[in-house]
């Protein structure tokens, strides 16, 4: 009869903390950031001395919070890389006709695909210096947090949280137009508002 009884607790706490925590597709973006990444997120921005509000936020708008954080392949960077092999477009960034005449079609690919939470371009694997496997695995977060330090550092430090997500998702800050050109016209008010509540609970 004892036993009945332990083993009728331990089923009822079990069902207790199994409707405590979100799971699967109820599980929220936010809830999903909190369980995967926020700890990790506030530990490197501690060390970096960066906003870990605006971290927080990129990663639900980047990756909605899941983990391991899915692959994007983009056709039209592919299709750009593509003609700076060709001889059809100068360069792109760094990249030239000649550097590109060197790689498969394979590495191209991967290098017009973003990888880890916050979707870093496979293509700055070569500043970082490191593999893409690097940009989705066990240290995803460090590198990408690292990469965004030394792309736009200096808006994040100055709290210009528009500039940042603009050159997140753009690669550049937002035009002297002060029209946005990101490609969801909502992605900067949808961060601002997400940094905004991280904040108000502090």
């Amino acid at each position: 009869m004892k036993r009945l009884f332990v083993i009728i607790l331990v089923i009822l706490a079990a069902y207790v903390v199994y409707k405590r925590i979100p799971w699967g597709k109820d599980m929220s973006r936010v809830e999903k950031m909190r369980l995967n990444y926020e700890a990790e997120i506030e530990s490197i921005c501690g060390e970096f001395q960066l906003p870990a509000s605006y971290f927080k936020a990129l990663t639900i708008l980047e990756c909605s919070g899941e983990k391991p954080a899915l692959t994007r392949f983009e056709p039209h960077v592919y299709e750009v890389l593509l003609d700076v092999k060709n001889g059809q477009r100068g360069r792109y960034g760094r990249f030239t006709t000649q550097q590109m005449e060197l790689l498969s079609d394979e590495t191209i690919k991967k290098l017009a695909t973003s990888w880890g939470p916050l979707q870093i371009m496979g293509y700055h694997c070569i500043p970082l210096d490191i593999t893409f496997e690097q940009l989705s695995g066990n240290h995803a977060m460090r590198f990408a947090i690292s990469w965004a330090e030394q792309t736009y550092g200096k808006y994040l430090r100055k709290g210009d949280f528009e500039n940042a997500f603009h050159i997140h998702n753009t690669g550049r800050p937002i035009p002297e137009s002060g029209i946005p050109t990101t490609y969801d016209p909502n992605y900067i008010p949808n961060g601002i508002a997400l940094i905004k509540m991280f904040e108000n609970e502090n």
